[in-house]
């Protein structure tokens, strides 16, 4: 019986890959029962997706990624089994691709100014989906010869910390729980360890506390890169507030990064998860 449960992969509708339709088939190869799309910022995949997975007779689930404000680090909220029609928050994220696409002409005009030239129709070519994101600049610049890799593109030039950078609207993290709360999604801070919070227990914990006041139901506790030290204090956190604790691959392309579909870690499944909320027995 099928039991790999993989709760965070992205399509080619914003920074991944894949199909919607090829996820699903690729979760069905890798044996799992159930996966779920969290998309940047769009949830235009979603509908076929979870029509396609129910024709192939997987626990197919909307979702989608939502990156809040955060000083340090990267702070991203999942909202599985969000509605696609709701318009408070498709009117939040129409006005987040616009500032998305305000910020890439902006990282265009630095990269111009360093004799670095990609075209608007270049990152059109690399997304093909509704969102055109730093990955896209980042594949064009490995394209074109300019970085060696995927990631020295993003430290080089498109983090925080890199010369091109550029910032975007955000929501604050309690808001931006309660947005996908009111559009029916089940909440879940995405991979925690990218909060830099873990040499501070005590600000990740109010955190925590904070972000479950306003909504907040699960955990990321299984993610890429996460130790095993991390592990144990996602978890232990998690069981002190009550909170579920869920996993993803964190799944752009294959080959990308060691990840594969139902893994966190290569060759390592994503424990079994159970939230009767979402149907995961």
């Amino acid at each position: 019986m099928n039991m790999l449960n993989d709760l965070h992969v992205h399509s080619n509708e914003s920074d991944g890959q894949l199909s919607p339709e090829l996820l699903i088939d690729a979760a069905i190869g890798n044996g799992l029962a159930a996966v779920a799309l969290c998309d940047h910022d769009t949830t235009a995949g979603t509908v076929r997706f979870t029509q396609y997975g129910k024709s192939r007779g997987i626990n197919a689930l909307s979702g989608i990624e939502l990156s809040a404000k955060w000083k340090k680090g990267n702070c991203h909220l999942l909202g599985i089994n969000v509605k696609s029609d709701c318009e408070p928050l498709e009117a939040i994220l129409r006005k987040t691709r616009e500032s998305r696409d305000r910020r890439n002409d902006l990282i265009l005009e630095k990269l111009a100014e360093m004799g670095i030239t990609i075209s608007p129709e270049q990152l059109s070519n690399e997304a093909g989906g509704e969102v055109v994101a730093r990955p896209h600049i980042a594949y064009a610049l490995l394209r074109a010869g300019h970085v060696r890799s995927f990631q020295e593109a993003f430290d080089k030039y498109l983090s925080s910390s890199g010369i091109a950078y550029v910032d975007r609207f955000r929501l604050d993290p309690a808001d931006a729980v309660k947005t996908l709360r009111e559009a029916g999604a089940f909440v879940v801070l995405a991979h925690p360890r990218q909060l830099g919070l873990d040499k501070d227990k005590t600000a990740l914990f109010d955190l925590l506390i904070e972000l479950k006041n306003a909504g907040l139901q699960g955990v990321e506790v299984y993610s890429p890169d996460t130790t095993d030290e991390q592990i144990q204090l996602y978890k232990e956190m998690s069981v002190a507030l009550g909170l579920a604790q869920t996993g993803g691959s964190d799944f752009h392309a294959p080959g990308l990064g060691g990840r594969d579909i139902g893994y966190y870690r290569p060759s390592v499944p994503i424990p079994k998860i159970t939230i009767p909320e979402l149907s995961l027995n």
